[in-house]
């Protein structure tokens, strides 16, 4: 019997995952969108901070300071104001514009 000669293998070519020189990586969002959303986190932030009790000493209860306006009505409003800032930049789509 004889013995069949192994073939020859060919040259494997190496590929990277990098995307080719003059493409550009595409984003799923645009920068005003990223823009929108650090806005929204920031109005987040001041909401929670408002929505914080003021200081006073612990063996005191003051209803003035713990049912304020501040905190109970302006900080939900602007914690609100902060989800639909979010939601906004995630949900919108601006058209392309040419460069």
């Amino acid at each position: 019997m004889s013995k069949q000669q192994p073939k020859p293998e060919k040259p494997v070519k190496k590929t990277t995952a990098s995307a080719p020189s003059g493409t550009q990586t595409m984003f799923l969002f645009e920068r005003r969108n990223y823009l929108f959303l650090l806005g929204g986190i920031a109005l987040l932030v001041i909401g929670f901070l408002l929505m914080s009790g003021g200081a006073q000493p612990p063996s005191q209860f003051d209803p003035k300071v713990i049912y304020g306006f501040r905190v109970t009505t302006l900080s939900s409003i602007v914690v609100v104001a902060g989800f639909l800032v979010v939601l906004y930049s995630i949900f919108v789509r601006h058209p392309h514009q040419p460069k």
